[in-house]
Formats: structure tokens, sequence, C-alpha cells
């Protein structure tokens, strides 16, 4: 301990300092800053970490291999900044999800230290959208404009060193074990094919902060790749540990990577030695003991979110849409059809050549369990596919390891992998290369989007809307995302209530003075339903129309204002419309409008 304290002396301090701090102005109701506070603790706690793991596991790069590492970091920054800075996207859905949560974990914070942590222990209890990330991201966030591109820009600075970092250890730790030759090569080919892999930025460049969880797997496996459990060591176990831990709370899903790999790994250690009786039942005792200390720990702290796991019944039916076989064939498409052959030779390689074979059967076992499982709830966004990331780069490593010797062959690597990345940004379509979309489309008709915006928030001061549509055309989201960090529109248009399985019914349609919708309507998975039943109402005379817009693209966004009060006829004509989808989610639909009769209709 003291040789930690020693090492780390002022991150140490800094940590304990600014918790304490935080503590402090937050009991003493002071706004902003406890949350900035607690963002510089878990930064330094996170370096703190990064740097034990460096000095346990005795990784050194030499000068030019740490020219390489802020080359990288430099490199990305200049791509994620020109992105963005050119950009004309509007965020909605998933992109402007932590984007809300980043501004509601201020306001939860600003109102009192007890509300932000409640929120914070509350949304990591859930298991949904946890705030962990958002206390990384609030050193710099808190200091921007506080804008959706802001956000994502605080994000790009914050974890692309963590993860380029990370990764380094990873190499590092593979040229060890692997005993690679080549390194001075190896090194940057394998930096330059990270940067240049598509599915890494694939959803981050929209604003989606998933990529983080990578960072924790890639150390993960620098830390286990050559442990064996024979000997404890504890320094090791307790960054083990930790790492599990915050990868676990940073997004639900990386629980399969956490199943799969460590399962995958037990498997490998118990074959390994099962020869030798001695060493055989020192490890499975070590394993064992440390398996039940790190279960007894996760259990006392996170037994809400294993319970809400287990018994919650996540009803994601409407993104199943191509099960296994679709998966795999989304999955191809997402590397292309020559990336996809590389990763094939790499997997050949890697289990022909013996030293790197059961590494190379641990992964494709992973691979496999996990797509396997996945499916069984859903199939992957791209944000998903994250969980692919160390999997896909360990095959193109393997075949840069078998093609070393042919320089020229590399540069073709290289070059192949540079057209890949540009295929993505022209998001051409082709099956050759990536389909992995690197630019966000362009909002044409985002002036007339703001002509709305600006109705909307002149009208919602004190009133509420509820839009119904909700496609990538048009969507709440759309109009939420618009003016923040001004909240008015936010705090008055909910996110609204679309797919099928997992939405609520929304009482919106009660109880907002405003509803919006569209003409002609584009229908996603069944918010037509709410639709036809609304413009019956409309019939009803129930509602006027107040304002009507010219998107300039063929559809036209229409503002009804509700002049008489819901009334029972109105909700049973909605019960009735969902009477097959209450059927099989009760909870989502029916139960909802019926406890809105007994509370509000009766």
């Amino acid at each position: 301990m003291k040789k930690i304290y020693k090492e780390n002396k002022w991150l140490i301090i800094t940590f304990i300092t600014s918790g304490v701090l935080g503590i402090i102005l937050g009991l003493l109701k002071i706004k902003n800053v406890p949350f900035v506070l607690f963002s510089i603790a878990a930064n330094t706690f996170t370096i703190t970490l990064i740097r034990m793991i460096i000095k346990n596991n005795k990784i050194k790069w030499n000068k030019t291999e740490k020219i390489w590492i802020i080359t990288s970091i430099l490199v990305l920054y200049l791509f994620y900044f020109i992105s963005v800075l050119g950009r004309k996207f509007i965020y909605y859905w998933d992109y402007a999800c932590y984007y809300h949560i980043q501004l509601g974990v201020e306001n939860f914070f600003n109102i009192s230290l007890y509300e932000g942590l409640r929120d914070f222990v509350g949304s990591t209890w859930s298991g949904e959208y946890g705030t962990f990330l958002t206390f990384f991201v609030e050193i710099i966030f808190r200091f921007s404009k506080r804008t959706a591109n802001a956000y994502v820009l605080s994000c790009v600075l914050l974890f692309i060193p963590y993860i380029v970092i990370s990764l380094s250890i990873l190499l590092k730790k593979i040229i060890k074990v692997f005993k690679i030759k080549n390194e001075k090569l190896f090194f940057p080919v394998a930096l330059i094919m990270f940067m240049l892999f598509p599915i890494v930025h694939a959803t981050f460049i929209y604003g989606q902060p998933d990529i983080f969880g990578i960072a924790f797997i890639f150390l993960i496996i620098a830390l286990t790749i050559d442990y064996n459990f024979y000997k404890l060591d504890y320094e090791k176990l307790f960054e083990i540990g930790v790492i599990t831990f915050m990868l676990l709370i940073s997004r639900r899903w990386y629980m399969y990577f956490i199943l799969t790999y460590y399962l995958n790994y037990g498997i490998y250690l118990i074959l390994s030695n099962f020869k030798d009786k001695k060493k055989f039942k020192i490890i499975i005792k070590h394993i064992l003991l440390y398996a039940l200390v790190i279960a007894a720990f996760f259990l006392l702290t996170l037994f809400p979110l294993f319970r809400n796991i287990l018994t919650k019944g996540y009803n994601y039916g409407y993104y199943l849409y191509g099960g296994l076989k679709g998966e795999f064939i989304s999955q191809i498409s997402h590397l292309g059809y020559i990336f996809f052959f590389v990763i094939i030779i790499g997997i050949v390689y890697g289990i022909i050549k013996k030293k790197y074979r059961i590494s190379s059967l641990i992964l494709i076992s992973e691979y496999l369990m996990t797509i396997i499982l996945f499916t069984k709830m859903q199939n992957m966004g791209l944000h998903h596919s994250l969980l692919f990331v160390h999997i896909y780069l360990y095959f193109i490593y393997m075949f840069i390891l078998l093609i070393m010797d042919k320089k020229i062959l590399i540069y073709l690597t290289i070059c192949l992998g540079i057209t890949n990345f540009v295929f993505g940004i022209c998001n051409t379509g082709t099956k050759v290369f990536t389909d992995v979309p690197l630019k966000t489309p362009k909002q044409e008709d985002y002036y007339q989007i703001k002509e709305v915006g600006s109705w909307l928030k002149k009208n919602l001061k004190d009133d509420n809307a509820y839009m119904i549509a909700h496609n990538s055309i048009y969507n709440p989201d759309k109009f939420r995302t618009l003016y923040t960090p001004d909240t008015i529109i936010t705090n008055h248009l909910p996110y609204g209530s679309a797919v099928v399985g997992v939405h609520y019914f929304p009482t919106g349609l009660f109880e907002a003075k405003y509803i919006i919708t569209t003409d002609p309507f584009k229908n996603i998975s069944m918010e037509d339903r709410y639709n036809n039943v609304f413009l019956k109402q409309v019939s009803r005379n129930k509602f006027k129309e107040v304002k009507r817009f010219d998107m300039k693209n063929g559809y036209n966004i229409i503002i009804y204002e509700r002049i008489e009060k819901a009334d029972r006829e109105e909700a049973e004509m909605y019960l009735k419309e969902l009477e097959d989808l209450s059927a099989e989610y009760p909870q989502l639909y029916k139960d909802v409008i019926l406890n809105y009769i007994k509370d509000n209709l009766d």
C-alpha cells in the first residue's frame, strides 16, 4: 500500500480531496461545483488504476511508441472535431439519450447532493441507462456551451486517451506474451488498424458514449492474458475486480462480455492445468476463493440490478429483426467483405499457429456465445457491436502477424483500411467495404425544424405537448434537443411512445394541451394506431388545428390544441385499438389505460 501511495501520491490526494470537497459543498447546497469535483475524483481514480496496471505489469513504451500513442490520440481528435464542427445534424433517440442524461444529472446535483447521488445509485440499480459515464464527462462538459455538439466533443476529449492508452497496454502484453519479434512494426500498425476500424467510431460519432467500455475490456484482457491464478497477485486481482465492476455499470449489455469472456477464460485455466493435480487444486482453490469474494461484492453493491435483470423480462421483440442468421449477415456488412476475409484468414492462422491457438479459440468461443445469447433477446445495434471490437482486432492482428515479413502486404492492408474508412464516411452502401456510416446525415429541413421549435418554445412555457410521430424524419427528440441546454421544450415535450413491447402507453395523449402529428404519417412500429384514434378525436371536435408547418419535403407538421377534456369514451377507443397488443403486454397498454380511467375519468 505504501508503494502504491508513493507512486500515485498526488493522484490519490486529488481523488480524496475532490471527493470530500464535493460532499461538503454538496451538503452546503453549492450548485454546479460538487458534480465537477466528483468528475475530477472519477477521473483521478481511473488514472490511478491505469497507472497501477502499467506499473504492476511492467509496461514500458519506448520513445517511438509514445509518439505513436500521442499521434493516434491527436489524429482521432482531429477526425472527430472536423466531423462535429462541420455537421448539420439534430440529435435524436439514442444519439440524444446520454446528452439528456448529462443535463439531467447536473439538474439533480443542483437540487441537492442527496438527489444527485440517489439518481446515480437508482439508475445503476435499474440497469437501464446508468449515469456512471456522466461523472467522467462533466469535468469538460461543464465548461463548454453545453450543446449536443459540445457533449460529443467532451466525450471525445475525455474517452479517446483512455481507450488508446488501454489498447497500448494490451498491445505491449500481446507482444510480451506471444514474443512478437518485429515489435517496432507491429505496434504502430496495430494502432493504425484500430483507428481505421469503423465499428469503433460507429455510434461514438453520433454522440453515444458506449465506446468507453472497450477501454475496460482492453484492460481486463491485458490483466488476464498471462495470469493463471497459481499465485494470488492481490494487486492484480483488485484491478481485475474494480475494472470489471466499472465495465458492468457503464452499460448493462457489457455483461455479455463479462459472462462469456470469464467463462471461457475459466475453462481454459481448468483444462490447461488438469494434468498437474497439485497445481490444478491450487488454481481451482484460488479461482473459487476469488469468485466468491467478487460475487459477494457484486451482489452486495448491485443486488437490485441483478434482480431487475432476472425478473423484469425485457421486451425487445421489436428489435429482433433477423435472429442469429441476420446478425451474422449484419456483422459481415459492418466489416465489409474485404475485412471479413482478412479476419477469416486471421482466424485460420490463429488456430494453426500453436502459440496463438488457445487465445484464438477462447475469443472464437466468446464471440459465438455472445452472439447466440444476445440474439435470444434482440439483434444488435451498431453500439452493441462494440462487444466484438477486441475480437475483430485480435484476428486482424493475427493477419498482420502472418504477413509481417512482407512489408508491401502490410502497406496494402493499411491502404485497404483507409479505403474502408473512407467508404464509411461516403456511406455508399457497397458490400465490399463497410456499411457503417461514419458521417452524420445533413438535416435538409433544419430551418423548418427551427421554425417549429420556435413555436413550441414560445407556447410550452406553462403547457405540455405530445408528439405522436416517432420516425427518423420527425420525432419528439428532434425538438427536445433543438435548443438545449435550454430545457423548455424538453421539460414539456416527452420522449414519446412508439415501439411495441418497449414503450408504455402515453397518457400525454389525454393530458397534453397540444398534440403534434404529421401528414403524411410515417410509421415505424405502432404509433399509427395512436394517430388513428387521435384523428377520430379531432373529428369528434375534441381538438382544433392551431398551426400547420410546411416542411418543404412533402411533409406537414400539424399542431392541435385540446378544447375538450379527455373522457372515458376516448380512453376506451385507445383500449380497443390496442386490444391485441394488450393481450401480449398488458402492463404496457391495458393496465396503464385502465388505471388512468380509474384515477382520472371515473
